[in-house]
């Protein structure tokens, strides 16, 4: 069984649309699984995002939580006791600035007295400005820190717990004093938010993203300081810090990540909840819910590309950009190997009809060489003029087979790559004369006239003297077998370009060449339409020859041609040394 590529040419057209279809197709697939994938990172991304930031909260709020056990109320230890023995036990005991103690003074106002931990008592000093937002806040809830939602308060920040435990009748809440335990914003932006940022994005190692944390006022913090404060504004997340964190809330979230991402991974058109849930409503019974606790305290998160989306859009065009050339590159490819397996057709085509047509060249020099020999054999020629005219033709006959012959072995050599040109200074009339003198018996035979017009004084050529002499000969073989009616060839040379080139014109009076011949003149094998009938004769190896031998010179050779004949042209540079050509 032939390939299909070695088929008729219906069968390579039909593979090569099947291969274009299954490559559309192919296409169209990996379109849809990029697509997919790139949805599926973007919420692989978030959900990471998420969780580091998770991370990040979380252990800023350990931090708080054990200043906030630190502090708690109790009989055994007094504040400035509990202060003393948070600095000498502490991890991180800078975390805490000042403790405070605020209780109601004379007209019902809050008195502050700030907690020296060397010392039993306090001293008392106006509120900061940091803490007048809080002692608003004491002075609505009547100086008790357990009416907020929590024991934090995020605005300045601090820790807020009463000093003692409550004792008493029911509706006796004990005494009103209560503890305030600032936190240093400069540890917080300096020490903490930094090694959070590090753990949970290792913004010192090729970050992918940028931390920053806003508090009062504006920016704390930043991960590269370098950067302007709007790289770090518009944020992929942002999580609300110093809040209470609650079990069931981050399992609340845990559940609704992983829900978009299996609807990430869901077929388009079959999102969404197909049993959805109403939702629930209060109770008569139920307690009210507990107030919603702001902060101005955020750690946002901004991918250093742009946004995650962006970032993911990008990947999705370059992985689609690379699909898309890889299928590019199979299609040029096939194209490619269709195109070259019709030049390999064609040029088989060829080469079976030089073979038909130098069988025919052969057989009939052959056939008169054997028919006159076989006639002065016999002795059937006894005259002297007689077996003249019977050498003469031998010998016209022979030349003939010696130039195909020499044809044949000059396309070997170069094909090969064997062939090897030695230039040197040649008069370009001495060389037209020798292959005018090779052509003679051919001029004689069609009886056509040439006209010789090469001035002596032209530029010498620095050329491979036998090359040239067989290029000029085959533009003259040429030209006789296309002669036509006419029967005249003319050779011209002149110098051109201020005498830097020398061109040699061989013309003729005949038919002209097709116009569908002439892109194909000079390939090796090639004939034209007239050899199908029959009319002109020959190897198709002559114009190739001299094409090859032209250029290998450093020359061109052209044609022109209409309706009026034909003229080619060789145009060789006048160099008085050349160095040998390799071919």
């Amino acid at each position: 069984m032939r390939p299909w590529l070695s088929g008729s040419p219906r069968s390579t057209w039909t593979a090569a649309t099947v291969i274009a279809v299954l490559m559309v197709v192919l296409a169209a697939l990996q379109y849809r699984w990029i697509s997919k994938a790139s949805r599926a990172e973007q919420q692989r991304l978030r959900s990471g995002v998420e969780a580091a930031a998770d991370g990040f909260a979380d252990d800023l709020g350990h931090e708080v939580t054990r200043v906030l056990f630190a502090f708690q109320p109790g009989h055994e230890r007094s504040v400035a006791e509990r202060y003393r023995h948070w600095r000498e036990t502490a991890v991180s005991p800078r975390l805490v600035r000042e403790v405070f103690t605020a209780a109601p003074g004379a007209g019902g106002a809050l008195a502050l007295t700030r907690i020296d931990p060397a010392a039993e008592t306090g001293t008392a000093v106006p509120w900061p400005a940091d803490l007048l937002p809080l002692r608003e806040r004491l002075q609505a809830s009547g100086g008790d820190p357990a009416a907020p939602p929590s024991p934090i308060d995020p605005a300045v920040p601090a820790v807020v717990l009463p000093a003692y435990h409550r004792f008493g009748e029911p509706g006796d809440r004990g005494s009103r004093e209560v503890v305030i335990v600032a936190l240093d914003r400069a540890v917080l932006t300096g020490e903490l938010f930094p090694d959070l940022a590090q753990r949970y994005f290792g913004v010192t190692r090729a970050p992918d993203y940028l931390v920053a944390v806003t508090g009062p006022g504006g920016l704390v913090y930043r991960s590269d300081p370098k950067l302007p404060a709007a790289r770090y504004l518009s944020g992929d997340l942002a999580k609300p810090l110093f809040l209470p964190r609650h079990g069931e809330a981050r399992r609340a979230r845990a559940r609704a990540s992983l829900a978009s991402l299996a609807q990430a991974a869901e077929p388009e058109g079959m999102r969404g909840d197909p049993h959805p849930q109403p939702p629930q409503r209060a109770h008569p019974g139920d307690p009210p819910p507990r107030p919603r606790l702001t902060t101005p305290w955020r750690l946002v998160v901004t991918h250093r590309d742009g946004s995650l989306e962006a970032v993911v859009e990008g990947v999705r065009r370059r992985n689609l950009a690379v699909s898309l050339g890889v299928l590019a590159l199979l299609a040029a490819t096939l194209v490619v190997l269709a195109a070259s397996t019709q030049r390999a057709r064609s040029l088989a085509r060829q080469q079976l009809e030089f073979v038909a047509g130098v069988t025919h060249e052969l057989n009939t020099p052959l056939a008169a060489i054997r028919s006159a020999g076989q006639n002065l054999a016999d002795g059937l020629v006894a005259d002297p003029q007689q077996v003249r005219r019977y050498g003469a033709l031998i010998e016209r006959e022979g030349r003939r087979l010696t130039g195909m012959v020499s044809k044949a072995l000059d396309l070997a050599g170069i094909q090969s790559g064997s062939k090897v040109y030695r230039p040197e200074p040649v008069a370009l009339g001495e060389v037209v004369d020798e292959a005018l003198a090779d052509c003679r018996w051919a001029f004689e035979e069609k009886g056509v006239a040439v006209e010789r017009d090469v001035p002596a004084d032209l530029p010498s050529v620095a050329v491979d003297r036998a090359a040239l002499r067989s290029a000029v000969k085959n533009l003259l073989d040429n030209a006789v077998k296309y002669a036509g009616a006419a029967r005249w060839i003319g050779v011209r040379a002149r110098a051109a370009g201020d005498g830097r080139e020398v061109s040699l014109i061989v013309e003729d009076r005949g038919p002209g060449i097709r116009t569908e011949d002439r892109p194909h003149l000079f390939e090796p094998f090639y004939r034209g339409r007239d050899h199908a009938s029959g009319a002109v004769h020959g190897s198709g190896l002559g114009l190739s020859l001299v094409r090859h031998a032209v250029e290998a010179h450093r020359g061109t050779v052209s044609v022109a041609t209409g309706p009026g004949g034909s003229a080619f042209t060789i145009r060789l540079p006048a160099v008085l040394e050349a160095a040998v050509v390799r071919e």
